[in-house]
């Protein structure tokens, strides 16, 4: 996808860190998914020179602060002229950070290779989000992951354990 390798030279020319997350993310992990839209999680926030970066890439620039309680502190929402809508989590969280860390490169189908979150971490964050759609990711994410040392300590420090364990018992899993 042009418009994802724009934004990835733009993080790239940065040294900004990034992982790839959401649909795509679970579709780079072999479980097939439609998805139009793009999520990524990057080490970033807000800066005159990163939105003007942005802007002379045609992209249009939105930034959305959250509340305290907020899962997502702060997004950046951006469009193209016919391109996906993609949206940045900045990571706020020492949490998050260790996500983007533990990213693994994998080329998606259009050849563009590029970080995407490890498998244990997506499904912590599936099981965060919490919805129907998110949990049927987590069972198929299951199903085509091997042996996930990690996914059990991950998910109680994220609060999502006992969650996780519903899944599997309702999945055989």
């Amino acid at each position: 996808e042009d418009t994802l390798a724009r934004l990835t030279a733009i993080f790239e020319q940065r040294s900004i860190p990034y992982a790839l997350m959401g649909g795509l993310a679970v579709a780079a992990w072999g479980a097939p998914r439609a998805t139009e839209d793009v999520d990524l999680l990057a080490g970033t926030g807000q800066s005159d020179e990163f939105d003007r970066a942005l802007r002379a890439a045609s992209f249009s620039v939105e930034w959305r602060r959250g509340g305290p309680d907020d899962p997502i502190p702060l997004l950046l929402r951006l469009r193209t002229p016919g391109g996906p809508e993609i949206d940045v989590v900045c990571a706020t969280r020492a949490w998050e950070r260790e996500i983007i860390g533990r990213a693994v490169r994998l080329r998606l189908p259009q050849a563009l290779e590029i970080p995407v979150v490890a498998v244990e971490d997506l499904i912590i964050l599936k099981l965060m989000a919490g919805g129907p759609g998110d949990l049927a990711d987590v069972t198929d994410l299951l199903e085509r992951a091997g042996p996930l040392p990690e996914l059990e300590k991950r998910a109680a420090a994220r609060g999502v354990l006992e969650l996780l364990r519903q899944v599997r018992a309702a999945t055989g899993r």
